[in-house]
């Protein structure tokens, strides 16, 4: 079957763990529940990250002040959750969910086939609200935005650049390509180590507010511009709702004082 056991990280029992998931994996006949609607005109959303699976019980029963809940499919897969238990948690939703299926090279956990994240993009769709799709993969997934088009799932477009930073020439040119697919929100992810950076990825907050933009930052001022970003306009604040997706990315119960602040601000760690 091509199936290993591995140690379970939520509760420490032992599950099978198969190397190559599919969507034929899953073998029960689940029911996709009535599409949700996401109140995009909220500005911030909260969006609630989930990545484990103890975390897909936040799906039926929501933190306070969660807009959104975004399911890290590619995180859940490679620490060896079913597909089956991931696609009956989000039939029992009772909060709008956000499908992501990051590639390594936009942060993520799952060494993906071509033609797997498309089917597993297919198979969960009508279990979501809304897709999160990578501006450099759609050359890849037509399949999958025409998909999203005719379900009438809502779309974040999204750019990650994780390990170099964005100038104001590349910012640019990135807001030109957005312009070509129509989406609810732009999602851009750059690289901020000094304050200077993350001044350049504040700009198009203040120079285009029509244009529905989030903008987070990776690096040692990730946190940093989830606190200052959405004051100008950034659409999405992102949160874990069980253990961080990203670098930086504070839980959704994460208090800050004013004296602990100086800590997330600072650009000592560049």
């Amino acid at each position: 079957m091509g199936y290993r056991v591995a140690r379970g990280k939520d509760k420490g029992d032992d599950f099978p763990l198969k190397k190559n998931p599919t969507i034929g994996d899953v073998k029960a006949s689940v029911e996709a529940p009535p599409k949700k609607a996401i109140a995009w005109k909220t500005t911030p959303l909260t969006v609630g990250t989930i990545s484990t699976g103890e975390g897909l019980d936040f799906l039926a029963k929501p933190p306070a002040g969660i807009d959104l809940a975004e399911v890290r499919l590619d995180l859940l897969l490679s620490k060896g959750v079913e597909p089956e238990k991931i696609m009956e948690a989000m039939a029992k939703k009772e909060i709008p969910v956000l499908l992501t299926l990051r590639t390594r090279e936009e942060g993520g956990a799952f060494n993906w086939r071509s033609r797997q994240r498309v089917l597993f993009f297919l198979g969960f769709l009508p279990f979501a609200d809304a897709v999160d799709l990578e501006l450099t993969n759609l050359p890849r997934l037509g399949r999958v935005l025409r998909a999203v088009r005719r379900s009438k799932r809502d779309l974040v477009l999204s750019s990650h650049s994780l390990k170099r930073k964005l100038t104001p020439l590349r910012l640019k040119r990135l807001l030109s390509q957005f312009r070509k697919t129509r989406a609810h929100v732009y999602k851009v992810v750059g690289l901020a180590r000094k304050p200077r950076d993350l001044r350049a990825l504040a700009e198009p907050l203040l120079a285009l507010p029509h244009m529905r933009l989030a903008i987070l930052a990776s690096g040692p001022l990730a946190t940093a511009s989830r606190l200052s970003l959405p004051a100008l306009g950034s659409r999405l604040v992102y949160v874990h709702l069980d253990e961080p997706a990203a670098p930086g990315q504070p839980g959704h119960d994460t208090s800050f004082t004013l004296a602990g602040l100086r800590n997330f601000l600072s650009a000592k760690k560049a």
